[in-house]
């Protein structure tokens, strides 16, 4: 009885060694990411991965995560940020950019900087002008990246998403209706099938926004150009990859809207950043799609049918497939969203 005992005991005090030594090995892992957390010490308390500079070419621990499924207290932080919305063409951005403006007058906020490629050269070029002539509201396609320059206060991202075939079908339309030729806007559509136009504009991907970056190989803002590494639709054929770019929507993304759910987007809009934006906003519906002069353009049925072969070819399905998982996990955080504003409400 005494030798099980014995036994026994030995047992137990392993355990408690082990469970010891695990919790030592915690401490020495968090410590290793210390200088992470004096750097950001906005950011919220209990939210310091050790793996968040390591999740797709950005620093993600530069900007706010997810506010319901990161965070979900005050909201102080995400008012007080650097907002930028991340436009993705198409995917209700007009409004968008207009909703914030409104806002932002009525919040005592700085008028929203528009970044077009070239004042987003211009900032890479001179990164500090960020911090030395401070905006609150960052808004267009070349955002995603400015949270790495902001250091005197917090930075969050946020951007609204539309099924990809759908979002293509409204690029072709806009890009016919403002007769684009080969070379011009978006790639040129005027001769094209919907298809063949579609297999030349990987530019327009949502997974292209996140992936490339400014090089600027002299202090001149001619010589600067966007980079989209070689690898990365090498790396969009990858599916481990892909969806790792996924699982870390939530990370980088402060709010995650959807357009066609876009009412629920101002609510949730207005509960991360605390403004008024849900009575301001909600009845903006800007660019539409309802062109002058080419009432065909928003048929339905027209639409319906250029989806379809989009979605029939192959060639096509292998491009577009990162933007479909990064869609489907992005609908998957916006219900989520949706459940704990219910519960906050």
């Amino acid at each position: 009885m005494k030798t099980l005992l014995k036994i026994f005991h030995t047992i137990i005090l392993a355990a408690l060694s082990i469970t010891f030594l695990m919790y030592v090995g915690l401490f020495l892992s968090e410590g290793q990411s210390e200088q992470w957390r004096q750097q950001l010490s906005y950011r919220p308390s209990g939210w310091y991965p050790t793996d968040c500079t390591e999740s797709i070419g950005v620093n993600t621990c530069c900007s706010l995560p997810n506010y319901f499924l990161r965070y979900g207290g005050s909201n102080q932080r995400y008012r007080d940020s650097v907002i930028n919305f991340v436009h993705a063409p198409k995917c209700g951005g007009t409004t968008t950019r207009e909703c914030l403006t409104m806002v932002a007058a009525r919040a005592g906020k700085r008028e929203p900087a528009l970044l077009h490629e070239k004042s987003r050269f211009e900032l890479e070029l001179s990164p500090s002008s960020v911090n030395s002539q401070p905006h609150d509201i960052f808004m267009g396609p070349d955002t995603f990246g400015i949270c790495e320059h902001v250091k005197s206060r917090a930075c969050s991202y946020f951007t609204v998403l539309r099924e990809p075939y759908d979002r293509l079908v409204s690029l072709f339309f806009e890009c016919k209706q403002q007769n684009n030729p080969p070379g011009v806007g978006t790639d040129g559509c005027v001769h094209s099938s919907i298809v063949d136009w579609a297999l030349r504009v990987k530019h327009s991907l949502f997974f292209y926004q996140l992936h490339r970056s400014v090089f600027c190989p002299s202090d001149q803002v001619d010589s600067c150009i966007f980079l989209t590494p070689n690898s990365t639709f090498t790396a969009a054929n990858n599916v481990t990859y892909v969806n790792h770019v996924a699982d870390h929507l939530e990370d980088i993304f402060a709010l995650i809207g959807l357009q066609d759910e876009y009412r629920m987007t101002l609510k949730l809009m207005e509960r991360t950043y605390g403004m008024e934006i849900f009575d301001v906003c909600k009845g903006l519906w800007l660019n539409r799609g309802i062109y002058p002069g080419s009432p065909q353009m928003d048929d339905n049925t027209n639409r319906g049918e250029m989806k379809k072969q989009l979605m029939g070819s192959e060639k096509l399905r292998e491009i577009v497939y990162p933007d479909i998982i990064l869609y489907e996990k992005a609908k998957q955080i916006f219900y989520e969203q949706v459940r704990v504003y219910e519960r906050l409400k």
